[in-house]
């Protein structure tokens, strides 16, 4: 905004140099982008921020400097102008959206001589960037400048049917504005209409039918209030900015209007001559009532680290047109006037402070912030220890939705818990909350395989939510879920052509369980597999005696659904009741062994429906103190063996940590496993 400082004097005492004026006022808060001197005169090129808009005009920049430089402001009262007649034996005025139009006043003028503006009007309007047009047409721009209220004025003998009317449009049509474009206007865009139609898109350009002209003789002046937020969408899809439209924007002060309409009335009948209506209409329904906001000392320190008594910040708002009754218990109750439409709470009067006591006078210094211990999340720890021993085995961590396609979870119906239901979906394909992590990730398994990367190990860790018993509150447990497909060693070309199996699957879970420190008492189990399972390739994964997820082949039939055609494996765990279990597991550390072990390697016959668990139980439970490992390393099925049975290689280590171990001491161990074995599972030594 443009503002010539003699202009700016009439409205308030400034004693200091232009200068000085400039760096105050951008101290203050109101940039000076520019100053420009046109003979005497010093006009200032103000920035003013979007939530500023009382100080579009004069008196708004006048308040402000007399805020910052304690300069006397002028108080100027305008009179209001006597006349003679009715306005409603002229024109009569209705608003019918009143939340658009929160006011709306109009008076007539008859007798009106359009001419020329007097040099002094011109002269101040060309300095503020603004073309003079007529006497009426810039006396009305004018009051727009002093008070920030805009202004419009229709030729009344072009206001067809004696009627005015705000009303939103009901449906698009092409409308003329004052600058001779034909503009496309949609329903709701707010309208001024006449008996016929349309003579001015509101709060934005009158039309070009209604305008003032040099054969006009009477006018409808019209001072308004419009709502911000629907000129703001009406002028950005019109491409039309104007004066007018940049202040209802920025919100214009209801209780400002009428005010407005007397000043122009009044520098109308100076300029232009003629003879008012003795009256005026005011369609006010819900009056604007000044805000009151408690501010607190103890606020304003934390905030801006100084301390100021509550009777100082008191004074320093009063600079500002903030009043407030006397302080009580270092709190002051502020009364914010209309025209203050952006001071809405506690914060934004400590900026008025900050501002007026002065930004360069704060002492810089780090706020006082008291600390708190940091709460890890539950279970952190273990979250971290499954990431990374995860990654280390070859996996690659996807992070999934928690909104699924309900019917993707059909496949998965008996595994889970009934699905939260989504109210209002953001589409169809995100209509429950996930279940299991699994569909998520044969989409992924699926959008790879479409992009020629058929090779995949993913897993995800994250909640699933499910309704226990279909109503009331979800659960929302953590869930470690992984899927393997496709070549075990890709990139190694002497084996790659070896396929992922069950046992890469379950040696995953081994890895993840091992982090937690779940090995020793986890087992594998066979029964009644899931449905999108495949039978006799899975297993039930128990920790203690609590069942704790499955491991296994996915069904075909399942895989098919995702477009999947070679074998997939996956697994999910309930890694809460996991992450419990290994919170009572003690760390322990055991020191290497300075002696040597000795390893033996055997292989033993047994039934076929024997799972290697049971094996692997069998020799842990012989009793042998010197066993420090067991490995099975190798399963051989076919010549040589009995029907139903199978070969198991089994590598077992022995060692002690005060001495070495003798052949003998070694060759005895192993017949007592070897005799375990026997009795326990009827297994055979192979020779």
């Amino acid at each position: 905004m443009r503002v010539p400082m003699e202009w700016l004097k009439e409205f308030v005492e400034i004693r200091v140099k232009p200068e000085k004026l400039a760096h105050l006022l951008t101290m203050g808060g109101i940039e000076v982008e520019a100053m420009e001197r046109l003979g005497r005169e010093t006009i200032f090129e103000l920035g003013i921020t979007p939530n500023r808009g009382d100080c579009l005009s004069m008196t708004g920049v006048a308040r402000e400097v007399a805020a910052i430089s304690r300069g006397r402001l002028k108080q100027r009262k305008y009179a209001v102008p006597r006349g003679a007649g009715k306005l409603l034996s002229l024109v009569k005025v209705s608003v019918k959206n009143r939340g658009r139009c929160l006011r709306y006043t109009a008076r007539a003028i008859e007798g009106v001589k359009i001419g020329p503006s007097p040099s002094w009007m011109a002269a101040r309007l060309a300095a503020c960037g603004i073309r003079s047009i007529n006497n009426v047409v810039d006396a009305t721009n004018y009051v727009m400048i002093e008070t920030g209220q805009p202004l419009h004025a229709f030729d009344l003998a072009k206001v067809r049917g004696g009627r005015i009317e705000v009303s939103p449009a009901e449906e698009g049509r092409a409308f003329t504005t004052l600058d001779g474009v034909a503009r496309l206007v949609e329903k709701g865009d707010l309208l001024i209409r006449d008996g016929v139609g349309p003579v001015a898109l509101a709060g934005i350009m009158g039309g070009g039918d209604s305008e003032v002209s040099h054969s006009t003789k009477s006018i409808l002046l019209e001072s308004a209030c419009f709502e911000g937020a629907g000129i703001r969408r009406t002028a950005r899809r019109l491409g039309l900015a104007s004066e007018s439209s940049r202040r209802f924007e920025r919100g214009v002060d209801p209780n400002g209007v009428l005010a407005a309409l007397h000043r122009v009335t009044e520098l109308i009948l100076e300029t232009a001559g003629g003879t008012p209506t003795a009256d005026w209409a005011d369609v006010y329904p819900a009056k604007a009532l000044p805000k009151r906001i408690a501010l607190s000392e103890g606020l304003v320190r934390r905030i801006l680290g100084e301390e100021i008594p509550a009777a100082s910040i008191a004074k320093l708002l009063a600079r500002v047109g903030l009043s407030s009754g006397r302080p009580v218990k270092g709190r002051v109750s502020v009364l914010v006037p209309t025209f203050r439409q952006d001071i809405t709470r506690p914060i934004d009067l400590i900026e008025e402070v900050a501002r007026i006591y002065g930004y360069d006078s704060l002492d810089g210094k780090m706020p006082e912030v008291r600390m708190s211990p940091i709460v890890r999340p539950r279970f952190m720890e273990q979250e971290d220890a499954v990431r990374e021993a995860l990654a280390g085995a070859g996996m690659t961590e996807a992070v999934l939705y928690g909104f699924v396609d309900e019917r993707t979870l059909a496949p998965f119906a008996g595994h889970g818990p009934l699905p939260v239901r989504i109210t209002n979906p953001l589409s169809q394909d995100q209509g429950v909350m996930c279940t299991t992590l699994l569909a998520g990730l044969l989409d992924v398994a699926r959008l790879n395989a479409s992009r020629q990367r058929a090779d995949l190990k993913i897993f995800a860790l994250q909640h699933v939510y499910h309704r226990p018993a279909g109503v009331g509150p979800s659960d929302e447990p953590r869930s470690l879920a992984g899927l393997l497909t496709g070549r075990r060693n890709p990139e190694a070309w002497e084996r790659s052509k070896e396929r992922l199996d069950f046992y890469d699957a379950k040696g995953v879970v081994e890895t993840g369980l091992e982090a937690l420190g779940l090995t020793q008492g986890t087992i594998y189990q066979r029964g009644e597999p899931p449905a999108f399972l495949h039978p006799g390739r899975f297993a039930y994964v128990l920790c203690g005696n609590s069942r704790v997820g499955v491991v296994g082949q996915l069904h075909p039939d399942v895989a098919s659904k995702w477009d999947l055609e070679q074998d997939v494996f996956v697994f999910e765990l309930h890694f809460d009741l996991m992450a419990e279990k290994s919170q009572a597991v003690a760390t322990r550390f055991r020191e290497l062994s300075r002696f040597p072990f000795v390893q033996r390697d055997i292989a033993i016959v047994v039934e076929e429906r024997i799972p290697l668990v049971e094996v692997e139980k069998a020799i842990q439970e012989s009793g042998v103190e010197l066993l420090d490992g067991v490995n099975i390393f190798d399963i051989y099925r076919g010549q040589g063996l009995k029907p139903g049975h199978r070969s198991i290689a089994i590598s077992l280590r022995f060692s002690r940590e005060d001495r070495t171990l003798t052949d003998d001491e070694v060759v005895a161990a192993q017949q007592r496993i070897m005799a375990e074995l026997s009795k326990r599972l009827k297994a055979e030594l192979r020779e």
